[in-house]
């Protein structure tokens, strides 16, 4: 029997699946673990054991679970976002943001269905059963959380029933007058005509003539009440000549001096009857109006119909909306008090929409509200109106930007605001306009499960699989008249927000028990992969949410329903794809380790990323939920450097025997690695623990112990006359290339014999059992029997650090 000597140097592939423990012929199965536990898989090969967790703070309500959210404004302005049950905390680079709370509306149950999208200072949060809010930062210690008004849309169809509705008011600064002092406030022109007031008679037959070609109408408010105007419209006479105004000043005063808030030039060819809307900025209050004219067409005396100053929605009295049945309003049950907020589109007699948002209810065919964009023309029964598509239970699930616009989705629909107005939801033909979409095609009519920004592309992620719209053109920029909706081939989505990995995305498929990966062809078009597959066992267990990881090593986390912490490492460029699973230390009832509830990335402040988790445990017979911060990994430091222990903190400075401050900790057993010297089964008193023996330290990191493992898989090398799997052989020695490691916390045992060879590295001793780091070959003997399959066990279980760059088995096989 020849003894062999095989090398396993690279570990890319991870832990893999039982199902591909005897497939010895693929590629992936030298580069393969049957366990891989507490050890990360590196880009480069090797394993390196995952660094600790540092204690941050327990969250508000230890009792109810709790979800990080990350707020990225910029590489260096980043923060974890605390949501539980109806608040919001704030946390930046390990430490809570003063005593920051936001009262929020969402209950511990919908926590983890809570979709977000951010831009800048400001992220819109998102769920089917609550109205949008927009989380507003303004300042370091200042957080709002308000409602986000949608203006003008999206809506429900056009009403085809015979239901009108009928306004109060016209939504105009001045009322319907009937004389110049009636009904009140005073209508007046330059002429100082007893008709001025026609213009607000709501008659589109009286008309109001200047005796020259320059002149003015104005309405000025009783008393020294003052109203907020920012748009108006002028018509035309119906008969005869238009003689309408070419050029003009819309003017407000202030109680001393005419402001000029909009001006007009060359408004020409005026049709008979024909209405002009114009807007303006305009945030202040006036007690008086006027149109004061410039010119006129061929110089003649000017003429106008009627006009409508309108009041600012934001200001305005809100008025009473009649509906004459409840057919047609939600489902024949008439106005709700849940439509309060809601908006409705309504067709004025001049064929313009306006739209109004309800303030509240009076019954189920009256509700009052305040009206914008334009006054209406008269106050006849609007008969074609569209009422606001978000109603409670069918507010809008998920949310993402989409060149320069806000794109939200419910159901089967994609909703985008106007490019570069986030607020403004009014759908129109210009290139510019709001976006509407409803997703159909395939046969199948799935519900939107995410949406997301892609090079090119707007990603649709629904229960059915990916679907994409674009611009019509290469390079084209998706306008209400200019799009495109593909169809990919590709798994359907659960409603788990994706990560961006760079060239791909990652993506949850819909059972939430595989990864897929979206990556984009040479042809626009997207398709998926499960990278997950080779590993299924572990997210098998049910994925909670991902977070990506870009720097030190491109990372995918991901909480497992079962409490651990799944860890993928993803460089497909490179070919690395490997799984590996997570005990984060500790204890909580019906598990042996920690439960990891929630995950998320920030930058850091050296410069890699901060990976923050809520991490539940049994402490001192109490639950307790932690807010905790996965290390920076340890390499090219010294060993004090090193942080290898969950929930921990550390200690710089004189030297001490005693360090305090661990009261999370209280009644746990901990480890401490204090001037590099590895102490072990220390117990945590009142907050602190203690060196033995009267030794101290000015150096510590204290928290609780957790052991890496990782287990080979049968290697299939130097059978002359076939594969030697399954062939009986006996492991005689390992030989571990290692990095940096501290060879005191490392052992190694056959599978079939239970015990325990310690590394040791005779040449090295280091003073007074002080912990070193080790680089390069050891060999360790194995006490292995002639049963077995020349496969190991690795652990790791010190509080330092631990690289395996590769590992060689020397056994003898069967012929």
């Amino acid at each position: 029997m020849a003894t062999l000597y095989p090398v396993q140097d690279t570990f890319v592939r991870g832990e893999i699946s039982p199902r591909l423990h005897a497939r010895a012929s693929l590629d992936l199965y030298r580069a393969a673990l049957s366990r891989c536990e507490n050890f990360l898989t590196l880009p480069h090969g090797g394993i390196r054991k995952r660094g600790g967790t540092e204690f941050v703070g327990e969250v508000k309500t230890s009792a109810k679970a709790t979800r990080l959210i990350p707020f990225i404004f910029s590489a260096d302005q980043a923060y974890s976002l605390e949501f539980g049950d109806l608040y919001i905390r704030i946390y930046a680079y390990g430490v809570r943001v003063g005593t920051v709370e936001v009262v929020s509306p969402y209950l511990e149950a919908d926590l983890f269905d809570l979709q977000y999208v951010q831009s800048a200072d400001q992220m819109w949060i998102v769920h089917k059963d609550y109205l949008p809010r927009v989380l507003t930062r303004t300042a370091h210690t200042t957080w709002t959380l308000a409602e986000f008004i949608f203006l003008d849309g999206p809506y429900d169809e056009i009403n085809t029933t015979a239901t009108t509705l009928a306004p109060a008011e016209t939504g105009a600064v001045h009322p319907l007058m009937t004389s110049n002092t009636a009904p009140t406030g005073t209508a007046a022109d330059s002429d100082t005509s007893a008709d001025a007031y026609k213009v607000f008679d709501r008659d589109n037959g009286s008309n109001v003539q200047l005796g020259t070609t320059t002149g003015f109408v104005s309405y000025d408010f009783a008393g020294a009440a003052t109203k907020v105007c920012d748009a108006y419209w002028i018509r035309a006479t119906a008969t005869g000549d238009p003689k309408a105004p070419v050029s003009w000043d819309f003017q407000g005063f202030d109680g001393t001096n005419w402001i000029s808030l909009d001006s007009r030039t060359a408004e020409t060819v005026w049709s008979r009857g024909e209405v002009r809307f114009y807007e303006f900025q305009n945030e202040a209050g006036y007690q008086s109006y006027r149109l004061k004219v410039s010119g006129s067409e061929d110089n003649t005396n000017v003429v106008i119909a009627e006009m409508g100053w309108h009041e600012d929605g934001d200001t305005m009295t809100p008025f009473d909306l009649t509906a004459s049945s409840v057919v047609g309003i939600n489902d024949g049950t008439g106005f709700q008090t849940s439509d309060v907020g809601r908006a409705i589109r309504l067709l004025g007699s001049d064929a313009i929409w306006r739209w109004a948002r309800i303030t509240s209810r009076t019954s189920a065919t009256v509700v009052k509200v305040r009206l914008y964009g334009h006054a209406l023309p008269s106050l006849s029964p609007i008969a074609r109106w569209r009422l606001g598509t978000f109603v409670p239970g069918k507010y809008v699930q998920s949310g993402s930007l989409y060149e320069e616009r806000l794109a939200f989705s419910r159901k089967f629909s994609v909703y985008a605001s106007q490019t570069g107005d986030f607020d403004n939801f009014a759908t129109g033909e210009k290139d510019t306009d709001a976006l509407e979409f409803l997703q159909a095609g395939g046969g199948q009519a799935n519900d939107i499960a995410w949406i997301a920004e892609s090079d090119g592309a707007f990603v649709i992620g629904t229960l059915g699989g990916v679907r994409s719209l674009s611009g019509s053109g290469v390079d084209e920029a998706l306008t209400p008249s200019s799009f495109k909706n593909r169809r990919s081939r590709t798994f359907g989505c659960a409603a788990t927000r994706p990560v961006d990995a760079g060239q791909s995305f990652l993506y949850l498929t819909r059972s939430r028990k595989s990864i897929a990966e979206l990556t984009q062809n040479a042809t626009g078009r997207f398709t998926s992969d499960d990278v997950g597959q080779i590993s299924e066992h572990i997210p098998k267990r049910g994925v909670v949410e991902l977070a990506f990881q870009t720097d030190p090593d491109p990372l995918l986390w991901f909480p497992l329903d079962n409490g651990e912490l799944g860890g993928y490492t993803h460089q497909p460029s490179q070919e690395v794809r490997g799984m590996h699973r997570h005990d984060i230390a500790g204890s909580s009832s019906g598990s042996d380790w920690g439960i990891v509830e929630s995950a998320c990335v920030t930058p850091g402040q050296t410069g890699t990323d901060d990976l923050w988790l809520v991490v539940k445990r049994t402490i001192d017979g109490a639950t307790k939920r932690y807010i905790e911060i996965k290390t920076v990994p340890f390499e090219y430091g010294e060993i004090d450097d090193a942080f290898e222990v969950d929930c921990g903190l550390t200690y710089s400075g004189a030297a001490v025997g005693t360090v305090s401050g661990l009261d999370h900790l209280n009644g746990e057993t901990v480890d401490a690695l204090a001037d590099g010297k590895v102490y072990k089964g220390l117990v945590v008193a009142a907050g602190a623990v203690s060196l033995p023996g009267g030794a101290t330290a000015a150096r510590w990191s204290v928290g609780l112990p957790y052991e890496a493992g990782a287990d080979t898989l049968e290697l299939d090398v130097g059978g002359k006359d076939g594969s030697i799997v399954g062939r009986r052989k006996k492991v005689a020695k390992v030989i571990l290339n290692l990095f940096e490691t501290d060879t005191t916390g490392l052992q190694v045992q056959s599978f079939l014999r239970g015990r325990w060879e310690s590394v040791r590295i005779p040449s090295v001793v280091a003073p007074d059992g002080m912990a070193t780091l080790f680089t390069g070959n050891v060999e360790v003997p194995i006490d292995d029997s002639w049963e077995g399959q020349g496969r190991v066990k690795i652990r790791h279980s010190n509080p330092t650090p631990c690289t395996i760059r590769a590992f060689m088995p020397v056994f003898d096989a069967e012929p």
